[in-house]
C-alpha cells in the first residue's frame, strides 16, 4: 500500500485522519507542521503528501512550494478550512504551487479517499 506523509497543526484531526487512512492499509507518517513535515519527507520521501495550509513555523504553501521544488515526482493534496479567511484563496494557491488536488474542509473521508485514489493513479501528471 501506498506511504503518505500527513502534515496537520490540529492534533485530534490528524490522528484520528491518520487512523482511518492506517485502517485502510497506509503507511503514514504525521507531522504538526510545514517544516516539521518537509524535513520528514527529505529523510523519507512518501507517496503522497496531504497536507493543510494555515500551520504555525511554516504554513502548506512554503511546504508544497518547498517539496515541489525538490520532489516533482509525487502527489500533493492541500486540504484548507475554517482557519482561514479565504480557505479558497489558500487552495488556489496550492494548486499554483504544485498541488495535484484541493480538498477544502470539512469533507467526508471516502471523498479524501477517492481523491488520493486520482492522484496516485495519476503519478505526478
Amino acid at each position: 500500500m501506498s506511504s503518505i506523509l500527513l502534515i496537520e497543526d490540529d492534533e485530534l484531526f490528524r490522528g484520528a485522519l491518520a487512523d482511518a487512512l492506517t485502517e485502510r492499509g497506509f503507511t503514514v507518517t504525521q507531522a504538526a507542521d510545514g517544516a516539521q513535515g518537509v524535513k520528514l519527507f527529505y529523510a523519507e520521501p512518501t507517496d503522497l503528501v496531504l497536507t493543510d495550509i494555515v500551520m504555525p513555523n511554516k504554513d502548506g504553501t512554503a511546504a508544497v512550494a518547498d517539496l515541489r521544488r525538490d520532489f516533482p515526482s509525487f502527489g500533493i493534496i492541500a486540504m484548507s478550512g475554517g482557519a482561514a479567511k479565504n480557505p479558497a484563496l489558500y487552495l488556489k494557491i496550492a494548486g499554483a504551487l504544485g498541488a495535484n488536488r484541493t480538498l477544502k474542509k470539512p469533507f467526508s473521508l471516502p471523498m479524501l479517499l477517492a481523491t488520493m485514489e486520482e492522484v496516485l493513479a495519476a503519478g505526478s501528471d
